[in-house]
């Protein structure tokens, strides 16, 4: 499914432009214009991004367990995979942030229990902010293969189904619920829509009877969920020039409907990958896992030793060239990464056969 890969640049360089010009506030707070702050607002959309991997990663994972599900070795071969693809690097990047001093023993336990969305059931602080979306991502990896293995396919899409209709109650819920769950960006139940959408998408792909009806919402996805987002963000203006803070966890999030728009398309118009425009997109993609662990470290290391000056009244230029840096670094060393340690792991993995439908009774499907 190569058009999928277009979308998984997007989300990578997303994440790299919202750590690259939102994460330092100095610029925004030294220079509190409209104009900064509006660029402000823009580059943190990148955020998204991350929900955009999980989107992909319901839809993909769902697709190779449905596609397993009835394999003997099912689990074994499911986890033999996950824990090659993302294991050594993962450690890598640990034992260098521990060896720098950028995480601390405790946290150290923390990111090897996968907790890292959840540091305070451990005492702990974060240390390290892009590994809390990995921790998801390894929750999630715990819970969906042993669903779509015990429940007949009916059952498990009403789970899904399920599953997108109440998580935006339980944000609601815990928004304005006691202080200690009120932080909920970082929480696997919060954004469990982002993953049983992206499953859902993954089920209609391989019924034979919906495969025809998939082009017909792409349109409707994306066009309704881009219009709730203007009307979520677009019409609410900074006041008093204040730096802006988005808010990560909203009751609806606009950005579940526009992705799986996207994502359909994507599937269903795989040639995108031959446009030579969105080949450096796809170039990204094949080396996102190892970009998304090292890129804040090196961010915040450059950071350290190129601060944007208070002297500067215009200070875009340094933060446009500070970035072109940062990225360069960070996407050198993810190519390196991917090429080398995290390819010798990846030859190790038990192939995965894909089909393009579900073999199941009737009866199961409906």
């Amino acid at each position: 499914m190569p058009g999928l890969d277009v979308l998984r640049g997007i989300a990578i360089l997303g994440v790299l432009i919202d750590h690259g010009f939102a994460a330092d506030q100095t610029p925004y707070i030294l220079h509190p214009t409209r104009t900064m702050l509006g660029f402000e607002y823009i580059a943190r959309l990148g955020h998204m991004g991350v929900h955009l991997f999980f989107i992909l990663s319901g839809f993909l994972i769902t697709g190779i367990l449905l596609d397993s599900r009835h394999d003997a070795d099912y689990f074994r071969n499911f986890y033999t995979r996950r824990l090659l693809r993302i294991a050594p690097a993962y450690l890598l990047m640990l034992v260098i942030l521990f060896a720098t001093h950028s995480i601390t023993a405790r946290y150290l336990a923390v990111c090897l229990l996968c907790l890292c969305n959840m540091p305070s059931l451990l005492g702990a602080q974060p240390e390290y902010p892009p590994l809390w979306s990995l921790s998801v991502e390894e929750q999630f990896y715990l819970i969906w293969p042993l669903a779509i293995r015990k429940l007949s396919l009916r059952s498990f899409t009403i789970l899904c189904a399920a599953i997108v209709l109440l998580t935006p109650f339980l944000r609601l819920a815990l928004l304005y619920g006691p202080t200690f769950v009120q932080d909920i960006r970082f929480k696997t139940w919060a954004v469990a829509d982002f993953f049983a959408a992206g499953a859902l998408l993954a089920i209609a792909a391989r019924l034979p009877h919906l495969r025809p009806a998939l082009t017909k919402l792409v349109l409707p996805l994306l066009t309704t969920g881009i219009i709730l987002f203007a009307l979520q963000h677009l019409f609410r203006k900074p006041t008093n020039l204040t730096l802006i803070n988005i808010n990560h966890a909203t009751f609806l999030e606009p950005w579940l409907l526009a992705f799986s728009g996207a994502l359909l398309f994507a599937y269903l118009h795989p040639t995108l990958s031959t446009a030579a425009a969105f080949r450096p997109l796809i170039f990204l993609a094949k080396i996102s896992y190892g970009l998304y662990l090292c890129h804040a470290f090196l961010f915040s290391l450059i950071n350290s030793h190129w601060p944007i000056q208070a002297t500067t009244h215009n200070p875009f230029p340094q933060l446009l060239l500070r970035f072109i840096v940062e990225a360069a670094i960070s996407i050198t060393i993810a190519t390196i990464s991917r090429t080398t340690f995290e390819q010798f792991f990846l030859r190790l993995k038990p192939k995965h056969v894909r089909v393009s439908h579900i073999t199941s009774t009737p009866k199961e499907i409906t």
